[in-house]
């Protein structure tokens, strides 16, 4: 399963990519949201993991982008974890909204699970 990471933190998309591929995903990363949206694009992705804050391009504008053109799972990978940005990320489309503060073993768990609703 082909996974994109669209996160400005290098090291952070190096781990997720490092503790997801032995469970059988491939994950390639975008390092902005503009590089991410073209990503998008030009790919065949089952799933993106998206930050909210990120030069060129926000998240949440990723996201608005994104789902005119594809309804693949996403789960929102953010600090931003108040309520509020909770409730943006969730009616604008995303399919998960997490903490940075998550474990691995729950990104794992809600990545199976947005996948698993998810038909091509």
């Amino acid at each position: 399963m082909k996974i994109l990471m669209i996160d400005d933190d290098r090291k952070l998309c190096r781990l997720v990519a490092d503790y997801l591929e032995p469970m059988g995903y491939a994950v390639e990363a975008a390092h902005n949201g503009k590089q991410g949206l073209d990503m998008i694009k030009a790919g065949e992705y089952q799933a993106a993991i998206l930050d909210v804050m990120m030069p060129e391009m926000d998240g949440f504008e990723v996201l608005k982008q994104l789902r005119t053109k594809s309804d693949i799972p996403v789960l929102m990978l953010s600090a931003r974890g108040d309520e509020t940005d909770r409730i943006v990320g969730l009616e604008m489309g995303a399919d998960e909204y997490l903490p940075k503060t998550c474990s691995s073993r729950e990104l794992l768990a809600r990545l199976r699970a947005g996948t698993r609703r998810y038909h091509h």
